[in-house]
């Protein structure tokens, strides 16, 4: 029996010692932090061997997923123009560096009718930035568009900016290419008064004869409802409580984009509970001046190339923008205007024939 026990032990010790035993050690250093005393704590380097690592790899990279634009919160896109520091009208950031607004916003004062706004002396402010104390943006060009045909200026202008706006804090409003109809719900964007605040107002379309019956018995001789492709829109009543703030400029939304712009601002009537409306030009109709004018600012600046979707055969005018060397007059020669031409200010006797350069 012992030499059956002493053998067991036996066999169990040789099966012991022929056996490898594994132990695995995960190694974790305990470096200290190297200090100086004359460098600063920026300077310190930490031998810890995680910190090591971090420091060689480099760094992911973040991706910005830029959400949604929403009017309703994004009020960069209202924009108010200022003349010599003065706010004269309001407009819409229709890209980083151009703003739309209404040609009524420039005409002269009634006690110098002789004064011509300048780009040097206009800027602009956005929706964020109606504080006491703002720092306005510095207008580089200013585009005002005049029919030579009927020799009457067109009804929206644009104002590009000397600098770009920071796209991470400034968003502009996308452009809108249908033309509202009667009926359709649409967004009118102004400025409320004391609390100096972007307000989205829903209201719908309204019939143009409406609008042109409305302004005839009001006798607002300065606004012209005659016009080709403009449309009308209900304003708010003008109530004990209520009343419309609308100005020329203020943009018209629908489905967060840019629909139209408002030509002459508002009529507010004071008698209460009365339908105001304002006249507006949707945006799909400028859309090629818009495309000029972004051109023309390229050309000037340097800044871009020439719009390659244009038809090959240029005008001259299109042709030095697409050269970047723009012209104040570009044309085979320049016409002749006696005296007593309508252009100068002589009577309407008969229909002129212009030249095609003019």
């Amino acid at each position: 029996m012992r030499l059956l026990i002493t053998c067991t032990w036996l066999i169990i010790g040789l099966h012991c010692s022929d056996s490898r035993w594994l132990k695995k050690y995960e190694e974790n250093y305990h470096r200290p932090t190297y200090r100086n005393g004359r460098h600063s704590h920026l300077n310190h380097v930490n031998y810890d061997r995680k910190a090591l690592e971090d420091r060689d790899n480099p760094p992911p990279l973040q991706t910005r997923v830029e959400r949604p634009f929403n009017a309703s919160t994004d009020f960069t896109y209202y924009v108010n123009v200022l003349s010599e520091g003065s706010v004269i009208c309001a407009g819409a950031l229709i890209s980083h560096r151009m703003v739309i607004t209404s040609t009524h916003c420039f005409q002269a004062p009634g006690h110098d009718a002789s004064y011509e706004f300048t780009a040097k002396h206009m800027s602009i402010l956005t929706g964020i930035e109606f504080s006491p104390e703002p720092i306005p943006h510095q207008v580089l060009a200013f585009f005002m568009p005049v029919n030579r045909r009927d020799e009457f200026t067109n009804y929206v202008a644009l104002l590009a900016l000397s600098n770009k706006l920071d796209r991470h804090r400034f968003r502009y409003i996308p452009l809108n290419r249908k033309i509202p109809k009667e009926g359709d719900v649409v967004k009118m964007a102004f400025i409320t008064s004391p609390q100096y605040e972007v307000t989205l107002y829903d209201t719908r379309v309204l019939n143009y004869f409406r609008c042109r019956v409305y302004y005839a018995l009001k006798e607002f001789f300065h606004v012209s409802t005659f016009e080709h492709g403009f449309f009308c829109v209900r304003n708010r009543r003008h109530t004990k409580k209520t009343t419309c703030f609308t100005r020329p400029g203020d943009p018209l939304v629908v489905d967060n984009k840019l629909a139209g712009i408002n030509i002459y601002g508002g009529h507010c009537d004071e008698e209460d509970d009365s339908v105001n409306m304002d006249i507006y030009l949707p945006i799909r109709l400028v859309i090629p001046f818009i495309q000029m004018a972004t051109d023309a600012l390229r050309a000037f600046t340097g800044s871009g190339p020439f719009n390659e979707s244009i038809p090959a055969n240029f005008p001259p005018m299109l042709q030095s923008l697409a050269d970047k060397s723009p012209n104040v007059y570009v044309g085979s020669h320049v016409p002749y205007i006696p005296f007593d031409d309508p252009r100068n200010g002589g009577p309407q006797v008969n229909e002129l024939e212009y030249s095609q350069n003019y």
